[in-house]
């Protein structure tokens, strides 16, 4: 593969307007073009506000979504679509990232319309370095934590990004039990995360 077909995602960046309101709908038909011959049909693309780790992901439909003259033959929720994160738009180099995360995800939907295993498969890499897009997300978002809970026996503590509902601790659960579940290393809530200092283990009395 030449350098100029390395930097062709990047070119189609270059081209784009970061401000156009058809953004997503212009950097699919530009990869589309370039990328897959035209082969793929215009699906469905909108902005996700909750990813964080990921920047974009790809959501298989109904492979009768369609007639042979594009006519929609189901409800547009049950059609393929793909999401990008629409934090990607307040990044740097917003535009590149843009590109690359959508050839990312028209590889998987390029596979599932030629019926074909649409996940990281051997065929997707082998595409995915012919376009020179990225396998991971490269600005990935971390959630910051909100709960601190500790563990009644070991006084372990784990900062957690949501509530959580009859979880124990591995560690004791390994050790006392088996690797089974045991209520009696339940964690605990201690209340909200304020910081590094939380994790700090606590002190038996």
């Amino acid at each position: 593969m030449g350098d100029e077909e390395l930097g062709m995602l990047k070119q189609i960046a270059v081209s784009l307007e970061i401000q156009q309101a058809d953004l997503l709908q212009a950097a699919f038909q530009r990869v589309n073009s370039w990328g897959f011959s035209g082969e793929l049909p215009l699906i469905r693309l909108s902005w996700n506000s909750r990813l964080r780790s990921s920047a974009g992901r790809f959501f298989s439909g109904s492979p009768l979504w369609r007639d042979p003259q594009g006519r929609p033959l189901i409800p547009e929720r049950l059609a393929p679509r793909i999401e990008i994160a629409s934090y990607l738009l307040k990044q740097e180099r917003a535009a590149e990232l843009i590109v690359d995360t959508m050839a990312h995800e028209m590889i998987h939907f390029w596979l599932w319309y030629r019926r074909k295993p649409f996940g990281h498969t051997a065929l997707f890499h082998r595409k995915l370095k012919e376009l020179g897009a990225s396998r991971y997300n490269t600005v990935p978002q971390r959630q910051n934590y909100k709960y601190i809970y500790e563990c009644p026996r070991c006084l372990g503590r784990f900062p957690t990004r949501r509530r959580l509902s009859n979880v124990a601790c591995l560690k004791c659960c390994r050790v006392f039990a088996s690797g089974r579940f045991d209520s009696r290393f339940r964690l605990q809530l201690l209340g909200p995360y304020t910081g590094s200092s939380d994790l700090q283990r606590g002190t038996q009395g």
